[in-house]
């Protein structure tokens, strides 16, 4: 795991997009955005295999809210090949490292609420916490990956150094086990499948959750544990004030 330094190291998170979503050039970031990305505090790292070829990648803009300065992940990819064997935890770690370098203490970034594998990576094998949910965030997209469905997102926040961080990088449950989540927010776990053969039905699941969760959020909850079943999925909230979140 190391920055990407030349031009044809940034042009491979190119073909890494094509390759991992499928998305059309018109949806691809480009090149000049990466270049710029590392002249202006942001950065790119890379995941390099032994002989030198670029398996995966994640980069990172400097954004703002408020007075308080943080990363805003744009993308994170690892080729097919490599999925599963720690890569991208380890481009996560890298980024990480990289923020608390220069002085953040958060990372942001979007993902499916539909997709289990990034839910439970996000939140049960890093820490992150979700507060936000964004309907049709991208409007249509094209990666095969969306499978026809509107583009909602939730956001992810990783606080870097708080407790459950701390926790989930240790191997642990980030949540705090022994107490009822204040509420559970559950969706079929054969969405992919329903997408292919019903998309009507797999557009009202999609509302479904989109709806409960809003609601959830409006109360001031937070996704802070994700359970993946054979049937079901869940996520599980706690208040706002139960997510250890620093004070801002």
């Amino acid at each position: 795991m190391r920055p990407c330094e030349t031009l044809e190291e940034l042009a491979a998170c190119i073909d890494l997009q094509k390759q991992i979503w499928g998305y059309p050039e018109a949806e691809v970031y480009p090149l000049r955005l990466f270049v710029n990305l590392t002249k202006i505090g942001g950065n790119v790292l890379g995941a390099f295999a032994p002989e030198g070829r670029q398996v995966g990648f994640v980069a990172s803009m400097p954004a703002w809210r408020g007075r308080r300065r943080y990363y805003h992940s744009l993308s994170l990819g690892v080729a097919a090949e490599h999925e599963n064997r720690g890569v991208g935890k380890s481009l996560k770690l890298a980024q990480r490292d990289e923020a608390i370098r220069r002085g953040l203490s958060r990372i942001e970034w979007t993902f499916d609420p539909l997709k289990a594998k990034n839910a439970f990576f996000n939140i049960e094998r890093l820490g992150a916490i979700v507060r936000r949910y964004l309907p049709d965030y991208y409007g249509p997209v094209e990666s095969r990956l969306q499978q026809g469905l509107p583009s909602d997102r939730l956001v992810a926040e990783w606080w870097l150094q708080s407790p459950r961080v701390i926790r989930a990088l240790n191997g642990e449950r980030p949540r705090v086990e022994g107490k009822e989540p204040a509420a559970q927010v559950p969706w079929t776990s054969d969405i992919g499948e329903l997408a292919e053969t019903n998309p009507e039905r797999a557009r009202d699941v999609q509302l479904a959750l989109r709806q409960r969760l809003q609601d959830c959020f409006r109360d001031k909850l937070a996704i802070t544990g994700f359970i993946r079943g054979e049937s079901e999925n869940r996520y599980w909230l706690d208040p706002e004030t139960e997510a250890e979140l620093p004070e801002e």
